[in-house]
């Protein structure tokens, strides 16, 4: 997808660059022909954000993840202290008996 936007973007801008230079003259020629190219480089930073964002996303999902399992796997731990505390105590009490 982001290929084929970025195709149709430059042929865009090629298209309406060799239009400006068939069709105009002087200085519209150099102002649509300023205009294309600010407009496809406005799109081409659009598409390198999105993707870039994208990725930091993905990134923070990730982290998130392990953040989650690291509080879960330290919270199945405190529970399995406070089993075995129970259990020497009523061990100790078995055998006091």
């Amino acid at each position: 997808m982001k290929k084929f936007l970025l195709i149709s973007l430059t042929l865009l801008s090629l298209a309406a660059a060799a239009a400006s230079y068939i069709y105009l003259s002087g200085k519209y020629a150099l102002a649509s022909e300023f205009i294309c190219g600010s407009l496809f480089g406005i799109f081409l930073m659009n598409i390198i954000i999105f993707s870039k964002n994208k990725k930091i996303n993905s990134y923070a999902r990730e982290l998130e993840k392990e953040s989650i399992l690291s509080t879960e796997n330290s919270s199945r731990v405190k529970v399995l202290e406070s089993k075995i505390e129970v259990l020497e105590k009523a061990l100790e009490n078995a055998l006091k008996k």
